[in-house]
Order: structure tokens, then C-alpha cells, then sequence
């Protein structure tokens, strides 16, 4: 920020009320930082830190340096809130480097944080697209299922043959498909003369630990030592068997699929794996305390990152499959715990102070969660 400076009766150049941008940051998003700090802003910092204030016609002569080239250093500084203007003008003096960095790099943390949501965002975006693109890249590694028989036989085949590993994503509150449910635990006969030795991973939305029958799945798969975790969102229903074959169930049964494609089945384990990541346990139960928070926290999280990215909160409860109330709800209690008075003030508070700044926080957390 420039600022221009007139002398007064006494010699000393004093800070008018005009200010220029053409060298704020904030003037051209391209520049979010002042500029470097060259030697004279050095000492320039240190004569004022000495003497006070800034007095140009005292500067000049015990620093050895020309008129532009101390106010080119006095801008500097100013530009970093190294030197700062009392409230009544009456002087510039220097500031604390802490506390002038910190307001210094707030545009550049601000950008940063909108870039790796963007960043994230549009992973995700061509994450879904990358699962068409190699879909419909090879027809001769797909083979259609048409109709509800076929996908329960295909299930069941795929199931009974596998070896190593089963992963199990199932978004909403629809229950597992029942070949599965019947050869991975053992929902009609005993796990260990269908797949024993098969590590199964099965992953929901948070919003299904409300549902009874999920519950009540939930707890048969862990009996039958399957691992379960819920998640924010979850956008298609798929299974991977052996990192070798997948089955994408559609909405209708016809837009059900077996794929057989390396590449494709491999994106698709990855993209589970990322996800299993940052899940949360599920026992079928309810949980404790401490469980009870930590969901919520993730649940909160997740609305935070999507109303960062701008989504209305009809479009945040679709994607993570709860009801709108729900999320009003969740919302309501992040601007409590942030103690703002508006969105737009709870994203500056969140950028400000981070994610952590609520899980840290002392109050109740337990609510809703579907």
C-alpha cells in the first residue's frame, strides 16, 4: 500500500489520508505479497525501531540514503504492516514482525486454501470422470447385467470365487445386495464354507448408522470378521473383487455392470482405498461417547468443505444423504462454536483459524447425524 506524505511546519513529513493501491496485494490477484525486503527497508525498520517514528528529514542524512530511496523502503515496509500510522496520524511507527507477518500472509493463506479446495474438488470431478472414460473406453472388458437375476448371479459367482479381498462400497441407505450379505458373512450359512481367509471391507455413509437394518447388517458382517466404516460421501454403489473384477450397480438393475478391465478396476480400488482412509469405524451399534463426537466432527467437516465450495444446503444433504433440517442444524452449530453472525463470517473464521479450531473446541458436539 502507498502512501503519500507531506511536510509539516517542523521539518518532519507526515502521512496524509491519501492511499494508493497500485502496489496493494489485493490490487492484482497475481501479487499476494508485498515486495521483497531489500537492505535499506532493514534499516529504515531499525532507525525507526531507535528513534520512534519515521522522520524523513532526520533519515536522510544518518542513514546515507536519497528521498526515493527511503520512501521506496518506508512503502515497503508499510506494504508488509511493518510500519503502521497511528490511529490519529500524528506519526508512522514500527510494528512486531509476528504480528505484521501474520496479517502480511493472510491474502496468500486465504489463496492457498481456495486453491487445494479447488484442487480437491475438481479430483473428484475427474475422478468420476475418469471411471466413465475408461468405462466406455473398452466394451469388450464390460458385460451388462440386465436384469435383477443376473446381478445376483453375478454376485454370487464373483463372490464364492474369490480369494483375497472383497471391498464394498455402498452409498444410501439401501442394504447390501443380499448375495453378497449371504456369501461374505454368512447370512443363510456359516462364512468359513464361502470365502474364508477373504478380508472384506464394506463402507457406508455416516447418515446409516441411523438405519436399523443397516445396524443390524452391520453387526452379522462384523461377527463374521468383516471390516465396516462410514463415511461423508459416497457416490456409486461398487464392488471389487480380487482387484480384478468390479461390479458397478446402478439405480435400475440395468444399469448394473461387470468390468474386468485392469486399468478400471484398479482406479476404482484406489479411489475405495482413499476414501476407507478417512472412515470412521463402525461396530453396528451405538457407539460411545467419544464415537458419538468424533462422527460428528467428520460429518461437520464434510459440510464445511462443500459449503466452502459454495453448494446450497439442499445439495450438501444430497451428497452426504441426510436431511436439509439436519444440515441446517450442523451449520448452526459451526457458526455457534466459530461465535460468528453469518456464513460469509464463518468461512473467514475457518480459513483463519482452520479446521482444527472446532475440533478443539470445549463444546457438545454430539447431535445429529442423519
Amino acid at each position: 500500500m502507498e502512501r503519500e506524505f507531506v511536510y509539516d511546519g517542523n521539518g518532519r513529513e507526515r502521512a496524509t489520508d491519501s492511499l494508493r493501491t497500485s502496489r496493494s496485494p489485493q490490487a492484482d490477484t497475481t501479487m499476494l505479497l508485498p515486495p521483497r525486503l531489500e537492505e535499506h527497508a532493514y534499516q529504515v525498520y531499525d532507525w525507526v525501531l531507535e528513534n520512534g517514528e519515521v522522520d524523513y528529514a532526520a533519515m536522510a542524512p544518518a542513514l546515507g540514503l536519497g528521498p526515493g530511496e527511503l520512501r521506496n523502503a518506508v512503502e515497503t515496509l508499510v506494504d508488509w504492516r511493518l510500519l503502521r500510522e497511528l490511529p490519529d496520524r500524528s506519526a508512522i511507527v514500527a510494528a512486531r514482525p509476528d504480528a505484521a507477518l501474520a496479517e502480511a500472509m493472510l491474502p496468500l493463506e486465504n489463496a492457498i486454501t481456495r486453491y487445494r479446495l479447488e484442487v480437491s474438488r475438481t479430483r473428484d470431478e475427474f475422478d468420476r470422470l475418469m471411471s466413465i472414460y475408461l468405462v466406455a473406453g473398452d466394451h469388450s472388458a464390460t458385460e451388462p447385467l440386465t436384469c435383477a437375476d443376473d446381478l445376483h448371479d453375478a454376485l454370487s459367482g464373483l463372490a464364492g470365487s474369490c480369494t483375497r479381498e472383497v471391498l464394498v462400497a455402498n452409498p444410501g441407505k439401501d442394504p447390501v445386495p443380499r448375495a453378497l450379505r449371504q456369501a461374505l458373512w454368512g447370512e443363510m450359512r456359516p462364512r468359513a464354507e464361502v470365502c474364508d481367509g477373504v478380508r472384506v471391507r464394506v463402507m457406508y455413509q455416516h447418515s446409516s448408522r441411523r438405519d436399523a437394518t443397516t445396524r443390524a447388517h452391520t453387526s452379522a458382517a462384523r461377527r463374521a470378521a468383516a471390516e465396516v466404516r462410514t463415511v461423508g460421501e459416497l457416490h456409486d454403489r461398487i464392488v471389487v473383487f480380487d482387484r480384478q473384477v468390479a461390479v458397478l450397480i446402478g439405480d435400475g438393475v440395468q444399469g448394473s455392470v461387470v468390468i474386468r478391465e485392469a486399468s478400471v478396476v484398479d482406479f476404482l480400488a484406489r479411489v475405495f482405498d482413499r476414501s476407507w482412509e478417512q472412515g470412521l469405524d463402525f461396530a453396528g451399534e451405538a457407539g460411545r461417547q467419544h464415537e458419538v463426537r468424533e462422527l460428528a466432527d467428520s460429518v461437520q467437516q464434510d459440510i464445511v468443505r462443500l459449503l466452502v465450495q459454495g453448494m446450497r444446503d439442499e445439495e450438501i444433504a444430497r451428497r452426504l444423504d441426510i436431511s436439509v433440517r439436519t444440515c441446517r442444524r450442523h451449520i448452526a452449530k459451526v457458526m455457534e462454536r466459530l461465535r460468528s453472525e453469518s456464513r460469509f463470517q464463518a468461512g473467514y473464521l475457518l480459513r483463519k483459524r482452520g479446521w482444527e479450531f472446532l475440533i478443539n473446541s470445549s463444546d457438545d458436539r454430539a447431535g445429529d447425524v442423519g
